[in-house]
């Protein structure tokens, strides 16, 4: 499968993930969908995956951030019937090299993940926070 990363989604896109995140995950359940919707929303960047040939949404994360030095990676998710193609390298390839957030300092929650996000240099510093230091910082005293 080839896959491609962009940073748009249509309305029909967003109300899928909107399913997914209030029925679906395991993470953050007390949010409602119009919350979620308002996160998506203001977030600073949405990593969208999809199937090259098709256009089909594979997988999705959204982004806080500074805009100059820190990023935190939210809601990054890839859709059951997807897991184990290639789609969170994809989506974590793009984010990472992405020219105005390379140099961040990447904060994330995970509880399943770690393995993929360890892959690109992140570092457990806890049951779930992961973090990869800037390339301008020293690494987190321990």
């Amino acid at each position: 499968m080839s896959i491609v990363v962009d940073n748009r989604l249509s309305e029909a896109e967003l109300s899928r993930i909107l399913d997914f995140l209030t029925g679906d995950a395991y993470w953050n359940r007390w949010r409602s969908r119009d919350q979620i919707r308002r996160q998506f929303e203001s977030a600073w960047k949405i990593y969208a995956a999809r199937e090259s040939d098709s256009g089909q949404l594979l997988g999705a994360v959204r982004v806080s951030s500074d805009g100059v030095g820190y990023g935190y990676i939210a809601d990054g998710f890839v859709f059951p019937e997807h897991r184990g193609d290639g789609v969170g390298s994809a989506v974590l390839e793009c984010l990472l090299s992405d020219t105005e957030a390379a140099d961040f300092r990447w904060m994330l929650h995970t509880a399943d993940a770690q393995p993929l996000y360890s892959r690109f240099g992140f570092r457990a510093y806890g049951p779930t926070y992961m973090e990869r230091p800037s390339r301008h910082s020293r690494p987190a005293v321990r």
